[in-house]
């Protein structure tokens, strides 16, 4: 049975027009324009599906409005830890025609321009220089649920989108996450997003605009404003379009859930959270469809890739050697304590960063053409279908799953599993990063 999340139709032009006259909680775009130097806009990369192509010109004629010329204006693509974009994926990003005349700067974590901001609510703040020396900040972002965050966007677009690596490392490492499709953080709780929310506050987010994204990655909402309150406006409507029902007595009788990683099929790690909706179902077995069509699997933070000691080694000395690596791998421990998880992890991140020019030049990768994971292998899960997932690096992050390149192979796999089964049960979700389902009470 496929289940559809409750979705929505596209926003016309004019419709995203509107969103930028009626801010929430600041003033409009071109009234902030007024009288400033130089602004810039941190975006999202191709591993979300935020159609900055279509907002970012509505956003850049407010800008001219209020009298901030083109060049005064640059885009910085808000790359977090992930890999740089090609000019290929700028223009696909941000639309050809704004990527040729306007400056499009590419985030480094690990890069020249991270600058120290200094200490908020106890985690260290390392920024990208550009997104800081502009007088004009602007973050442009989709909202979809997210397992750290409760929802992408808003505030995660200054970190860990703009930040340096020891900023990532806290992120990820010292606070509790808020689990996908949660609005608000639990009483008394500071977690990943309510940190940088705290951050965002503190160096100064003028204008956050917030993508809501349906079933077929258009744009479906969009709200501009404050940078946490035009993200909660954003976040209630993408819950009610992430909302999937699932009767009962399917859920309970479901013998495999097939999901669709779209439209989080390019960066292979990201297909972590199209497995994410699975958890809420006694499913035996999920099957993940998933194009992976990067093919390139990194993270500069390690995610996905296990522990390796070689690189906890090979970066240690710089680490002791660094005064303000090691205060912020204390804040971090001080942060985390007393959770043990915690802890571990920001003793973790503190020392597993890796450049991706690192990784370009084999360090950190694994040979393509390993042996996969047996298909005999008894109780193995997920299943994952994907041409283009690097066999080494679907092992290190899910070691009891099995990998199948191609349709055939997997059918013929599932028809032994299920053969003494005359009808099974499949639960189909479409756009699985999308949905939030929800098991319908038993009548």
């Amino acid at each position: 049975m496929r289940l559809d999340p409750a979705d929505a139709p596209e926003m016309s032009l004019a419709s995203i027009e509107q969103a930028f006259r009626r801010p929430i909680g600041t003033a409009a775009v071109r009234d902030l324009a007024v009288g400033k130097r130089a602004c810039v806009i941190a975006v999202d990369d191709l591993t979300r599906p935020t159609p900055a192509h279509q907002i970012l010109p509505a956003l850049i004629r407010e800008l001219n409005a209020g009298g901030l010329a083109l060049d005064r204006i640059s885009i910085l693509i808000g790359l977090a830890a992930h890999r740089p974009a090609s000019q290929q994926e700028i223009e696909q990003k941000v639309g050809r025609d704004i990527a040729t005349r306007l400056p499009i700067i590419m985030h480094d974590f690990v890069g020249p321009d991270i600058r120290y901001v200094g200490c908020v609510a106890g985690g260290p703040v390392y920024l990208n220089r550009h997104f800081l020396e502009a007088d004009l900040r602007i973050v442009v972002g989709s909202v979809i649920p997210h397992d750290e965050t409760g929802f992408g966007g808003g505030a995660k677009m200054v970190v860990p989108g703009v930040a340096g690596r020891l900023t990532i490392a806290h992120f990820h490492g010292a606070l509790p996450p808020r689990r996908a499709g949660e609005l608000e953080p639990e009483k008394g709780v500071r977690d990943r997003r309510a940190w940088a929310e705290e951050v965002a506050r503190h160096v100064g987010v003028h204008t956050a605009v917030c993508a809501v994204i349906n079933s077929r990655r258009q744009l479906a909402g969009l709200f501009v404003g404050d940078v946490i309150q035009a993200h909660r406006a954003a976040a209630a409507r993408a819950l009610d379009l992430a909302r999937t029902i699932v009767p009962h007595q399917l859920a309970q009788k479901a013998d495999v859930a097939i999901v669709n990683a779209y439209p989080l099929d390019t960066d292979p790690i990201q297909m972590a959270k199209s497995l994410l909706l699975t958890r809420k179902l006694p499913v035996p077995l999920t099957v993940a469809i998933n194009a992976a069509s990067d093919g390139i699997f990194y993270h500069g933070m390690g995610m996905g890739c296990g522990v390796s000691v070689k690189r906890l080694l090979r970066n240690l000395p710089g680490f002791l050697s660094s005064g303000g690596s090691v205060r912020a791998w204390v804040r971090g421990l001080a942060v985390a304590s007393p959770h043990p998880i915690l802890m571990a992890r920001t003793s973790y991140f503190a020392l597993n960063h890796l450049s991706y020019a690192d990784f370009a030049s084999g360090d950190g990768q694994r040979p393509g053409d390993e042996t996969m994971v047996s298909v005999r292998q008894k109780g193995a899960n997920p299943w994952v279908l994907s041409a283009r997932m690097p066999a080494w690096g679907f092992r290190r992050k899910y070691r009891h799953g099995r990998l199948y390149r191609d349709w055939g192979t997997l059918r013929a796999a599932l028809q032994r599993r299920f053969k003494e089964i005359s009808d099974p049960t499949v639960l189909v979700f479409p756009c699985a990063p999308l949905q939030l389902p929800s098991v319908q009470a038993e009548s």
